[in-house]
């Protein structure tokens, strides 16, 4: 497996912080061969996240998708940003009953070689980040794509260890197919 490089700072002053807002970047799918970049948020909180206003944001600051101002993510659920909302209903219809809310379009596309995935609050802090690259996805062996999934929300997402191949080609809006019970 390759390595994964995490980071977290202010984006005022580039000092390292140590922010938690409850929510989680938990999946990514940046994969050409299953249609439109996403990237899913998860709430593993007990109380509701108001995430309305926020940024997403890959590698290139002038990439920004706002979610929509009245967007609550709810305890124990998931949002998918969508690169391109018809192309991600058609695939989580291929893929399983999903449940979790999908928005977007965000109008920039995630690299396969490697980019980031990055979450502000309203007031532009940095609430989450992934820097990921190609070259530490796995092989399946059965050949399908698959997305990154974390493997337990509580776990460090700034470390790769905490990170696999999804088992199929991902569970956009469900429990993650690597998740770790033991945690």
């Amino acid at each position: 497996m390759g390595i994964f490089f995490f980071s977290c700072e202010n984006t005022i002053t580039d000092i390292p912080v140590d922010i938690n807002y409850g929510v989680v970047i938990n999946e990514i799918n940046y994969r050409p061969s299953i249609p439109g970049d996403w990237v899913e948020l998860y709430n593993p909180t007990d109380g509701a996240i108001s995430i309305g206003l926020w940024m997403f944001k890959d590698d290139n600051n002038d990439h920004v998708f706002t979610i929509p101002e009245d967007q609550i993510i709810n305890p124990d659920q998931y949002i998918i940003l969508c690169e391109d909302t018809l192309a991600f209903k058609a695939y989580s219809l291929d893929v399983g009953d999903f449940i979790g809310d999908f928005i977007g379009d965000f109008e920039f596309g995630l690299k396969s070689e490697g980019d980031q995935a990055r979450l502000f609050d309203s007031n532009g802090q940095l609430v989450d980040k992934v820097e990921y690259d190609n070259s530490a996805w796995p092989i399946v062996p059965n050949g399908t794509e698959s997305t990154l999934e974390l493997i337990h929300p509580s776990l460090d997402n700034n470390k790769a260890i905490n990170w696999a191949a999804s088992n199929g080609p991902g569970t956009p809006g469900a429990k993650n197919s690597v998740y770790d019970y033991e945690r």
